[in-house]
């Protein structure tokens, strides 16, 4: 096993997987590497190892550059019991059904969102002027936030996941308290004056044996779907615009949509961030033993562009079968993957239809990057022509 390197790894081309993926799929699929953050880590990069290790117990959940024990209150920081309690409870208020039921609102705002980003004339921003806009406005209808607050939750949801700068932890601490107070607050309102939301649907769900969720619960789960409602999403439809917009010969009819959108998903090189997990007890991933207290990262980008799961991983093929890990796997599993992919589905629609030959407005190598957490990434703008 060679010493541990620098991670992230260089990355020489923003949309393609990093080459030194590859190398370690090859010849060490499970080996050190070192963080930012100061710790040592295993890393995990091929997709059947992966997959293992995201739905294997004796591994937990963990956040680079925090303690093990903290976060315990996030759903997606949380293992064990009780974690599955919330995940059985939430399961039963964001159904297949309230999803499909929020197909004619969100037709509605592409459809605006898509004509004023036109009407703005080239070029165009497809970040600014369509996915954050988007994205955001699919969270208020879910949630159910009332018009007069969506300002505030924009600004606060910014500065928890400083999207545009590099991180104050003092402004995101604020920006956290401050978006945590308000949903404390819409909570109860809801809890007063239900409404067809989900905020609603989670006060009211129960699970087999009557369990219902306490209204800090609720509240929690508000704040962890705002967090990851908001810029997967929106860095997800940005770069499948980007994607098209380089690609020309790439299917853009309503037919090959949904087909198209999973291969835009597992292509995505950042609307997920790499899944942190540490050992809690001695295991083993790959044939490697892993120790008690070892962390462990799983890029599921790696995963998703691994040859022996998916043959000529850079290439897009509609008609590849189902299997990518965007969403994650096991217990962690998104919770919101179905409405990910109708927002992707329904925003590239509207943008095609208004822009059927959109393209970069400038050269890709003008183009500027930017990085949050760990690896997840973004173009700082898509600026479009048609």
């Amino acid at each position: 096993m060679t010493g541990a390197i620098d991670y992230p790894f260089t990355q020489a081309e923003p949309l393609r997987c990093p080459a030194e993926f590859t190398r370690r799929q090859d010849e060490e699929p499970v080996g050190r590497v070192r963080l930012a953050s100061g710790e040592d880590a295993w890393l995990v990069t091929r997709h059947a190892d992966i997959r293992t290790l995201l739905a294997d117990p004796r591994f937990r959940p963990w956040v680079p550059g925090t303690p093990v024990d903290s976060g315990g209150e996030m759903l997606f920081t949380m293992s064990g019991p009780e974690h599955t309690r919330l995940r059985r409870i939430a399961a039963r208020a964001l159904t297949p059904r309230r999803t499909e039921s929020l197909r004619p609102r969100v037709e509605a705002v592409a459809a605006d969102l898509a004509a004023k980003l036109i009407a703005q004339g080239p070029p165009a921003d497809v970040l600014e002027g369509f996915a954050i806009p988007f994205a955001l406005s699919v969270l208020n209808e879910l949630l159910g936030v009332p018009p007069s607050a969506r300002d505030d939750l924009r600004t606060w949801t910014d500065g928890i996941v400083a999207v545009f700068t590099a991180p104050d932890y003092a402004e995101m601490a604020e920006a956290a308290q401050n978006l945590g107070g308000y949903l404390a607050e819409l909570v109860e309102a809801k809890r007063n004056m239900p409404g067809d939301d989900l905020l609603t649907g989670l006060i009211e769900a129960r699970d087999d044996s009557g369990d219902a969720l306490r209204p800090e619960e609720v509240t929690h789960l508000a704040f962890a779907i705002m967090i990851a409602g908001y810029v997967p999403p929106a860095n997800a439809l940005a770069q499948a615009v980007l994607r098209l917009a380089v690609a020309p010969e790439l299917p853009r009819d309503p037919g090959s949509m949904s087909a198209l959108v999973e291969e835009l998903l597992r292509q995505d090189q950042g609307s997920a961030a790499d899944q942190g997990r540490v050992a809690v007890e001695d295991a083993g991933i790959g044939g490697v033993p892993i120790r008690a207290g070892d962390f462990v990262l799983a890029p599921l980008r790696a995963g998703n562009h691994d040859p022996r799961r998916f043959p000529e991983p850079e290439s897009v093929d509609l008609a590849r079968a189902p299997g990518h890990l965007t969403f994650g796997h096991g217990p962690h599993h998104c919770l919101g993957a179905a409405l990910a992919r109708l927002e992707l589905r329904i925003g590239l629609t509207a943008l095609l239809g208004v822009a059927p030959r959109l393209r970069l407005a400038v050269p890709f190598g003008e183009l500027t990057w930017r990085r949050m957490f760990l690896t997840l990434q973004g173009p700082v703008a898509v600026p479009i022509a048609w």
